[in-house]
């Protein structure tokens, strides 16, 4: 009996204390308050929801101090609606859950709850003040309602900053119907080009000249009358891609000179890299662009924001982000976010610092200043099932592990459709910027934006399984997936990808995966690329694997060149400084990587040990290898010229056909198969269907790639052709040209073009004749007055004139070759167009080349035996060439045909010459 009454003590007792330790649901709701229990979503009784996640927070950490949370954790369920944050919603480390009781912050499953830092904007009246109304383009007249931000207790704006140097992230903007307004600019869409820099503090980056005063021309017919209304504007600013194509800057004006056409912008913020006559931009916050739908501008001063409502105003919700940040997160642990959505924030929503086990899972990410979501340290913290877009700047910022130690952090970026990003800040800030060890990229649909989709650094990291197109589309010289400037990020692995649509600003070309300025040893392996331009690009890097993938419509597929041994030899004391900042000489590092024990003895700037190994490449080019890295590639077993088999092979000059990843899946038959190449397992790319997924079905679509204007290309008819005669008495080869020598029968060929095809303003002069054995060239060549010439025999970095030839009409597949002077008197036979070693060898022989120089100009002359360059003037007269001067004292380029974006040496799409009698 006594036993009997003890088992069921201890029955009650294990119930009562099982009950104790039950999962929790917290409730909050718009309408709730604070005074409830929270126990219940709707009032009932005593029972109600809280009004704050303060309140149910605070409640978590009493259960805390009380005991152990409950087996299952606690969920904090908010009801639909919106909640307004005035400050961020601050979790610490007291805030954690555990593995077996995690708290869970999440929205009522199929409801709308939106985590918002803006204010409602519900006070619109019409525009009556006369001033403002005479400002407005007519059109708008009538149809721009105003508002007072200020009697929203709103005061400070931020400024409309961003770019390169000055990064935005605490700008007010003004949202409607959910998506974010276009702040008041001209063009509306697109951008004007710079008509001119001035002479002022002239910039030269190896021939590629501007200004670095903060001034441009404008071109009066593209701007009509607008700069004398830009004049009365209160704070107009610039927005443009001033002198790279991969490097843009918003800039304040400071005046306009509407006598001299030139606009003078405020410093600071001053571009880094300066102005550049041809580069594009837009003006924007002027008051007298407001003339379309959707456009708003807002009067610092005053806090009256004007808006032309592209629908009915009290039909959708209008607001203004103000709070800056959400939700941060420090040192927390098993804590997740699911199924909320977070918006109007000015800079990032949500921040988690440390920690472990936290998750932002399901959620929506928009219309946010900055990037969405960052995650610094910790372990195993991550996004999942997430879509995120239009954010200012990119969308998760993934930092985490000891690169130092080689310990993983496994933070990750999973399932997530990220898109329409970088809206603010256009370059740098990718759909994901992950750095430090072994974190991961998985899984993710990226489209899109205008610079990149992945941005990385460290060691083991992964990146697998995403989709990306539609990205890097404002921008060239720039990678879908770009890392740089480091020998030992090693062990990243970069597979199962799927890359299309890929092309840079106007097509003129970007890259697919970007190792830049001898970044080394990347894993490139299973990936499939279509319609990528520079698809897998090695920029002077080492011990690259490129391996296992597919290529097709890609321009070239394989990019190496050797940039260490010529103009970015100067990184070298970078990539030391770098290389001693890590323990390669101990464990673990010299077990897993030892080619770095040995690096600085190894021709260190050298692109040794790359190997491209069982690709398959279907039309476009396969490679673009420069001469003096191709010996230092290994190819093996590539697939070039043989239909791959694919299950559905993609359609010759379709270009709005969009092909699935799982298309370019290998039949049985392939022979690349034979060939060693493994199956990708194609079907697992991209997003996948999840309960944590944000929407399902996932779609995007493909930005129609944008045609160059005509502001953009020089046009150009059939390559020109010159003759020249046989000299009218001897030629001594001595730097000087006289008349005797080079008048009467000499050819005059006037350098007088850019790269683009452009006319320069300080042209060179050339002299061409021959006498039946030789080619006979004098290049003269004006030094500006107070320059010197850069003199070291070094191609790109110094003043130099090359000779291009390329015997076409006798063998349409023979080799450019490449003769290169310089003012020290040297002249050298390059590789760099890719001739054979015994072809650049026999080019050199029995040249004679001397140099003069003045103080006003600098000579050169050259005696080329015509059959030294393999031709023969009684069966092949006329050949392609090319004459370029590398003037780093004038303009650059300066040339005698612009090779419209190729090589200098490009002699086939440059001139013919015709030796005459």
């Amino acid at each position: 009996m006594h036993l009997r009454r003890s088992l069921i003590a201890v029955i009650i007792l294990i119930g009562v204390v099982s009950m104790s330790h039950a999962a929790v649901t917290m409730y909050v709701s718009p309408t709730g308050n604070d005074e409830y229990n929270g126990k219940a979503a709707v009032r009932k009784g005593p029972n109600g929801p809280f009004k704050t996640l303060v309140r149910a927070r605070d409640e978590i950490r009493k259960m805390k101090q009380a005991g152990v949370l409950p087996v299952g954790g606690v969920t904090v369920e908010l009801q639909p609606g919106v909640y307004e944050f005035s400050t961020a919603f601050e979790l610490t480390e007291a805030d954690s859950g555990t593995p077996t009781a995690p708290v869970v912050y999440r929205g009522k499953p199929g409801a709308e709850v939106r985590m918002v830092g803006g204010k409602v904007v519900s006070k619109w009246e019409p525009v009556t003040d006369p001033s403002v109304i005479r400002s407005l383009a007519q059109e708008a007249v009538g149809k721009v309602m105003q508002a007072d931000l200020k009697a929203l207790g709103i005061t400070e704006f931020g400024q409309p900053s961003g770019g390169w140097v000055s990064p935005s992230g605490n700008n007010t903007e003004l949202f409607f119907a959910d998506k974010p307004m276009q702040i008041a600019r001209w063009p509306n869409q697109g951008f004007v080009r710079v008509a001119d820099v001035t002479d002022e503090k002239p910039v030269d980056v190896r021939g590629t000249k501007g200004s670095k005063a903060p001034k441009i021309h404008y071109d009066e017919k593209a701007l009509g009358d607008r700069p004398k209304r830009w004049q009365q504007e209160k704070a107009l600013w610039l927005h443009g891609w001033w002198f790279w194509d991969w490097a843009e800057e918003r800039q304040p004006v400071e005046s306009i000179d509407l006598e001299k056409k030139l606009i003078t912008m405020k410093e600071p913020p001053v571009h880094p890299y300066g102005f550049r006559k041809g580069q594009w931009w837009y003006a924007f916050n002027a008051l007298c662009e407001l003339d379309q739908p959707g456009e708003y501008y807002l009067d610092r001063e005053t806090g009256i924001l004007y808006f032309w409502p592209p629908s009915p105003l009290n039909k959708s919700l209008a607001s203004v982000s103000v709070t800056p940040t959400l939700v941060t997160m420090k040192n927390t642990s098993n804590v997740t976010w699911r199924g909320l959505s977070f918006e109007t924030a000015r800079n990032i929503p949500i921040t988690i610092s440390g920690g472990s086990e936290n998750r932002v899972a399901g959620c929506v990410v928009r219309n946010c200043g900055g990037y969405a979501i960052s995650i610094d340290g910790g372990t195993k913290n991550g996004v999942v099932g997430c879509d995120i877009y239009e954010t200012g700047n990119g969308g998760v910022m993934l930092n985490g592990g000891d690169r130092i130690k080689l310990i993983h952090s496994e933070n990750y970026v999973d399932n997530c459709h990220i898109h329409h990003y970088s809206r603010w800040n256009r370059i740098l800030k990718p759909a994901v910027n992950m750095n430090g060890c072994g974190n991961r990229i998985t899984h993710n649909l990226i489209d899109n934006a205008p610079h990149k989709a992945i941005l990385f650094s460290g060691n083991e990291n992964l990146i697998e399984f995403n989709e990306m197109h539609s990205v890097v589309y404002e921008a060239n010289d720039a990678g879908a997936i770009y890392a740089g400037y480091n020998w030992t990020m090693r062990g990243n692995e970069i597979r199962n990808n799927y890359f299309h649509h890929i092309e840079g600003f106007e097509g003129r070309g970007c890259v697919g995966v970007y190792l830049d300025d001898l970044f080394s040893s990347a894993n490139i392996h299973h990936n499939v690329f279509y319609k990528v331009t520079r698809a897998a690009f090695v920029g002077g890097g080492r011990d690259t694997t490129i391996e296992n993938n597919v290529f097709v419509d890609c321009n070239p597929a394989i990019h190496v060149d050797a940039r260490g041994l010529g103009w970015a030899s100067g990184a070298y004391d970078t990539l030391v400084k770098r290389l001693k900042e890590v323990p390669y000489e101990t464990e673990p590092w010299r077990s897993k990587w030892p080619q770095l024990l040995t690096i600085l003895e190894d021709e260190p700037m050298t692109p040794k040990g790359n190997v491209v190994a069982r690709n398959i490449n279907v039309r476009g080019r396969w490679d673009e290898i420069e001469a003096k890295a191709r010996p230092h590639v290994t190819f093996i077993d590539n697939l070039l010229d043989k239909d791959p088999e694919f299950v559905k092979p993609a359609p010759a000059d379709s270009p709005d056909y969009v092909p699935l990843a799982k298309d370019f899946a290998l039949k049985a038959n392939s022979p690349a198969l034979a060939l060693g190449f493994k199956p990708i397992p194609v079907e697992q790319i991209g997003v996948y269907k999840s309960e944590l997924r944000a929407s399902w079905p996932v779609t995007s679509v493909v930005r129609p790639l944008t045609k160059p204007t005509a502001a953009t290309v020089v046009p150009r008819g059939p390559m020109p052709t010159l003759t020249v005669k046989k000299a009218a008495g001897p030629i001594v080869i001595d730097g000087k040209i006289t008349e005797a020598e080079w008048g009467g029968a000499a050819a005059m060929m006037p350098l007088a073009q850019g790269l683009d095809g452009s006319k320069l303003k300080t042209p060179s002069q050339a002299w061409l004749a021959h006498d039946g054995t030789n080619l006979y060239i004098a290049v003269q060549t004006p030094i500006p007055a107070g320059k010197a010439l850069k003199t070291q025999d070094v191609w790109g970095g110094n003043d130099a004139v090359e000779v291009a030839v390329r015997n076409v009409p006798a063998d349409p597949k023979s080799a450019i070759l490449v003769l290169r002077g310089y003012p020290n008197g040297v002249f050298h036979s390059d590789d760099e167009a890719g001739a054979p070693a015994a072809a650049v060898k026999k080019a050199a022989e029995g040249v004679v080349y001397k140099v003069t120089v003045a103080p006003e100009k600098w000579v050169t002359e050259w005696k080329i035996p015509l059959a030294s360059l393999g031709i023969d003037p009684a069966t092949s007269a006329k050949f392609a060439f090319n004459l370029t001067v590398h003037s780093l004292v004038g303009e650059g380029w300066v040339m005698w045909q612009g090779t419209r974006d190729k090589a200098t040496w490009q002699a086939d799409v440059a001139g013919w010459l015709e030796l005459g009698k």
